[in-house]
């Protein structure tokens, strides 16, 4: 398996599928449905790798790009690998590719840990822990990081699942995310500059069909319950799925990308992916996580449907 082991977890008629190669959600069948949209060759999917599209990849130690592989820290430059050459930058990190390891698996729940050791470009050895369980009523992600070197370390987090429920295109579905702003996009990166949503097309306060738009977007500023937590949905346009993901606080940046730029299958699913930090943090220090050595960081969300 070119993904490694496959950890498969359910609760009744619900299941998950996640990768042993970086502890990757691959596909959540919930009641009858495929909440999660794949790569568009089905023949070459088989073994759930993630070959591009970043399919429910975790995005760790950074979500987005980092412009050029440039960045500065705590008076330091540094140079990471390209891994995306015609954009000439560094794109969501290493952990998607690495080898995780199971410290717990169930019949309904797995958690994964890996050690990633110091990088080109990124030499802050962290410890990476991912789990998955079914509840109830959703299935439950959580996420820590804690910094076991002796240096702080940059650390943004990052998840990339895309939401369809096998429609041909995503246009006629609908989304609703409580944000009142977005970052002003310049191509793939963010200018820097956060604009209300009012009046433009990333206003989806109120739930709407996605229709044509070209979505390569993050929202922020997210209304939350009293709980703290600010709620996403994506419905189909027969009304027959509804998918609800719940962010805790931590949780203060969602990109929305309907897969225009994919080399295949484009606009079968749009990405809901959650963010800590804006893309391109490194550089503009949005959201950016400065981890002290041994301090963690926790993240968390659910994800559920009707």
């Amino acid at each position: 398996m070119r993904a490694g082991q496959l950890f498969e977890i359910s609760n009744g008629s619900r299941r998950a599928v996640v990768t042993e190669q970086g502890a990757t959600l691959a596909q959540v069948h919930w009641d009858g449905a495929d909440l999660l949209a794949r790569p568009d060759d089905h023949e070459d999917d088989y073994d759930y790798f993630a070959s591009h599209g970043g399919y429910g990849q975790l995005l760790v130690p950074w979500p987005g790009r980092v412009a050029g592989g440039q960045y500065e820290f705590e008076g330091r430059s540094y140079q990471l690998p390209i891994n995306a050459v015609s954009e000439a930058c560094s794109i969501h990190g290493f952990a998607r590719w690495l080898a995780w390891q199971p410290t717990e698996s169930a019949a309904d729940r797995v958690s994964l840990q890996c050690r990633e050791l110091a990088m080109q470009g990124y030499p802050f050895p962290l410890l990476l822990e991912q789990r998955y369980a079914w509840e109830k009523d959703h299935l439950d992600i959580s996420f820590m990081v804690e910094n076991i070197g002796n240096r702080t370390a940059p650390f943004g987090y990052g998840c990339h699942p895309y939401f369809s429920a096998g429609a041909a295109t995503i246009d006629h579905d609908s989304l609703h995310v409580p944000a009142r702003s977005y970052l002003e996009p310049d191509g793939p990166y963010p200018t820097g500059k956060v604009l209300p949503v009012d009046g433009s097309a990333y206003d989806f306060r109120r739930p709407r069909a996605i229709g044509g738009e070209r979505l390569d977007v993050t929202l922020t500023d997210l209304d939350r319950d009293d709980e703290g937590r600010a709620e996403v949905a994506f419905r189909t346009s027969t009304g027959d799925v509804s998918i609800t993901c719940k962010y805790d606080e931590g949780i203060d940046f969602i990109q929305l990308y309907t897969g225009d730029t994919l080399p295949a299958g484009r606009r079968k699913g749009v990405a809901v992916e959650p963010y800590t930090c804006a893309p391109g943090a490194f550089n503009n220090g949005m959201g950016l996580a400065h981890l002290a050595p041994k301090a963690s960081l926790k993240v968390h969300w659910t994800l559920s449907a009707a």
